[in-house]
C-alpha cells in the first residue's frame, strides 16, 4: 500500500526521491519492491546507532514524512524521529492523546471500517497530491523457467497460502489440514502450498498433488500471476493477487474485512470473501487461533474454488 501512495506522489512530482523506513525486515521489503528501483528502502533502528546517525544526516529536512495508520499507537520514538526529520509531518489518529504535539496534520481514523486504499488517499489529500491512480497495482520481476522449476504450466495450478505469521490471524492446524483435503477433493489441478519450509513442515504429510514450495517474494508474485486461482488467508500474499487482479478466495478474520470491500479493489478483482463475522459479535478473541477463521467451512471454500475455476 505504501507503493500505491508513492506511485501517486511520483505522478505529481517525478523528481522526488521517496524512502520507506522500516525497523525490521528491510531485506524482505526490498525483495517485495524489487520492480520499483526508484523507491529507497532503509532498515533503521536503535540497535545500529551508526546507521541511525547516517539516516538522519541524509534525510534531514525531508519535505514530508508520513507515519502509518494503526489500530494501536505509533511509538513516541518513531513520532519524535519523524518530527525531527520533517518539514511537514502527517499521521493518523491513534490511541495517544499527545499526538497533536508532534504532527502538522492528523488524519481521522475511526474504527476499522474505512478501506486502507482510502486512508492512503486521505494522506495524499493532506499532502496536496492529486490521486492519479484510482486502484492499486503491482509490478514484479518475472523469472524465466520458474514454472518449469516447480513442474507446473501457466493457468494449470492453484496457489494456496495458509500462513499469516500469528495465531490471532491464522487457522488452527486441524482446519488447515481439512481445507487442504477439501480443496484436493474438489480441484483437479496441482496445488502449490506456499510458505517457509518450517511452516509447511507443520502440516505433516501432504496429499498427492499438493506440493510445498518456498519462494522469494518476487517468485511468489510470478507464481500468483500465472496461476488459475489463489486461495489465501488475509495476508500480504492475498493482496499481491488482488493487486494483480487474479481470481482469489480470501479467508478473512473479522478485523480484516475492510481490506476486501469495493472501496479497496473495486469490482475488477474476481475475489470471493469467506468470513464468519457472527462468531465475533462480542469482539475478536486474540487469545489463540482466530475463531472467526476456524469457523469457516473448508468444504464451502473448496466449492467456491471449483466454481471460480469453471468461469
Amino acid at each position: 500500500m505504501a507503493a500505491y501512495l508513492l506511485e501517486n506522489v511520483r505522478a505529481a512530482y517525478p523528481q522526488l526521491c521517496p524512502t520507506i523506513v522500516v525497523g525490521t525486515r528491510g531485506a524482505m521489503v526490498r525483495d517485495l519492491l524489487g520492480a520499483y528501483p526508484w523507491i529507497e528502502v532503509l532498515e533503521v533502528n536503535r540497535r545500529s546507532p551508526r546507521m541511525l546517525m547516517k539516516f538522519f544526516w541524509q534525510h534531514w529536512s525531508s519535505n514530508i514524512v508520513l507515519t502509518p495508520y494503526t489500530g494501536g499507537q505509533v511509538g513516541w520514538y518513531t513520532k519524535l524521529a519523524a518530527r525531527l526529520l520533517a518539514k511537514k509531518l502527517i499521521g493518523y489518529t491513534d490511541t495517544s492523546k499527545f499526538s497533536p504535539l508532534f504532527y502538522d496534520s492528523i488524519i481521522p481514523l475511526v474504527g476499522r471500517s474505512r478501506a486502507p486504499r482510502l486512508l492512503e488517499c486521505d494522506a495524499l489529500a493532506a499532502m496536496g497530491v492529486p490521486v492519479a491512480f484510482e486502484q492499486p497495482s503491482f509490478s514484479y520481476i518475472p523469472e524465466q523457467g520458474l514454472l518449469k522449476r516447480f513442474g507446473v504450466e501457466e493457468k494449470q495450478y492453484v496457489v494456496l497460502h495458509l500462513f499469516s505469521g500469528g495465531n490471532a490471524r491464522g487457522l488452527s492446524l486441524g482446519r488447515k489440514q481439512e481445507l487442504i483435503a477439501a480443496l484436493k477433493e474438489k480441484v483437479s489441478l496441482p496445488i502449490l502450498l506456499t510458505g517457509s519450509p518450517k511452516e509447511v513442515e507443520t502440516l505433516g504429510a501432504l496429499p498427492p498433488g499438493v506440493w510445498g514450495v518456498a519462494t522469494s517474494l518476487q517468485e511468489l508474485a510470478h507464481l500468483i500471476d500465472r496461476a488459475a486461482l489463489m486461495v489465501s488467508l488475509d495476508t500480504g500474499a492475498a493482496h499481491m493477487a488482488a493487486h494483480l487482479c487474479k481470481p482469489l478466495i480470501v479467508l478473512a478474520s473479522c478485523v480484516g474485512v475492510q481490506w476486501w470491500g469495493n472501496d479497496m479493489y473495486g469490482a475488477r478483482v474476481p475475489a470471493v470473501l469467506c468470513t464468519r463475522l457472527d462468531v465475533c459479535k462480542d469482539g475478536h478473541d486474540y487469545g489463540g487461533y482466530a475463531p472467526c477463521l476456524d469457523a469457516i467451512d473448508p468444504h464451502d471454500v473448496a466449492n467456491q474454488a471449483a466454481a471460480l475455476l469453471t468461469l
